[in-house]
């Protein structure tokens, strides 16, 4: 499907190149017509130009038997007004032989030499005996098999007409018959040349086209990736040391952080007993100190236990201190003993 795709496009292609870089075109204006009768006698001349076809000679039933002489004249006139001197000769309704013959796909490359050494089975005539094209009908891949409209056209009634032409320098490049133009073997040799090397260059720039443009994005991007891995390997010492200090520091700073939350929750210990020592008089001495979960809890002796509750209630250090259990006089000593229990505020604050 695809090369049957590039061979539409190449054609289109070549058809837009100007006929002075492809050489004489057989159809384009200025081209001259040689319409012959059934029995192959030229019996009108005509002039294709831009704007159609003019006639410019024609033969009644009574001249037709001596077309060449009468013709001589005008056609030699027409050749002298004709630069490019492009000569067709168009066949009358049935004077083409068609038929559909089917060809192994691989011989595409070859149809001229393969349906020339089959003209005999195909046909009644030798190759040598014949005018011939093809059109191909139907490519059928999964079978191999290449269906193709033969077109012939029998060397021997024109023949006459042929060599009078030749005679006269206004040899046909091809002939005209039923919408078909067949090339003639000489003419027909170069235009296969010709087209079968734009064909086969037109064929080479795409398949480049389309190579570069499936390699052409990996290639950029391989690039690409070699030059960032160049830069990546030339940073990257500069990196490990960035990360190892951020490791550092993220670890500083997660420590820190876990140590900072554990002393709000449960209070800076050495804090805490530098306010209690503050606020315990001399006089007073502490049996037990428990710190747990951001709750104080003192017990001891002192004087005035009433004083040191309050005492601990003026420090920012404490919150809410209160007896935990009755205070109680040791008769004969002057001395209470006691049970505060307050909570922990802030390391900050405690400090």
């Amino acid at each position: 499907m695809i090369a049957d795709a590039l061979t539409w496009w190449t054609r289109q292609m070549i058809e837009l190149v100007p006929s002075r870089f492809l050489g004489a075109d057989p159809s384009g204006a200025g081209a001259l017509l040689i319409e012959t009768d059934p029995a192959g006698r030229p019996w009108r001349l005509l002039r294709r130009g831009a704007d159609g076809e003019q006639v410019r000679a024609v033969l009644t039933p009574g001249e037709a038997a001596h077309a060449p002489e009468v013709l001589g004249g005008a056609l030699d006139d027409l050749l002298g007004e004709a630069e490019g001197r492009t000569v067709l000769l168009r066949l009358p309704q049935g004077g083409l032989l068609q038929r559909e013959v089917t060809v192994p796909l691989a011989a595409e490359g070859a149809l001229e030499r393969v349906l020339g050494y089959e003209m005999d089975r195909l046909t009644p005539f030798a190759a040598a005996d014949v005018f011939f094209t093809w059109s191909v009908l139907r490519r059928d891949r999964e079978a191999g098999r290449l269906r193709l409209l033969l077109s012939v056209v029998p060397k021997a009634p024109l023949a006459p007409l042929l060599e009078w032409l030749a005679e006269r320098g206004a040899g046909p490049q091809a002939i005209e018959a039923a919408g078909l133009r067949i090339p003639l073997s000489q003419a027909r040799s170069t235009a296969e040349r010709r087209e079968r090397r734009l064909l086969g260059l037109a064929g080479g720039a795409c398949a480049v086209l389309a190579l570069l443009a499936v390699l052409l994005p990996f290639a950029l991007q391989s690039v690409a990736a070699s030059r960032l891995a160049g830069r990546m390997g030339a940073l990257a010492p500069s990196v490990a040391t960035a990360q190892a200090l951020r490791g550092r520091i993220a670890g500083s700073s997660a420590g820190s952080q876990l140590l900072d939350g554990e002393r709000r929750r449960l209070g800076d210990t050495l804090a805490v007993l530098a306010a209690v020592t503050d606020v315990v008089p001399d006089n007073s001495y502490l049996t037990d100190l428990t710190l747990r979960d951001g709750q104080l809890t003192i017990s001891g002796q002192s004087p005035g236990a009433a004083a040191l509750l309050t005492a601990m209630s003026g420090r920012a250090a404490f919150s809410t201190p209160a007896f935990a259990a009755p205070v109680t006089r040791i008769e004969g000593q002057n001395t209470d003993l006691f049970s505060i229990r307050a909570g922990v505020a802030d390391s900050r604050s405690a400090r």
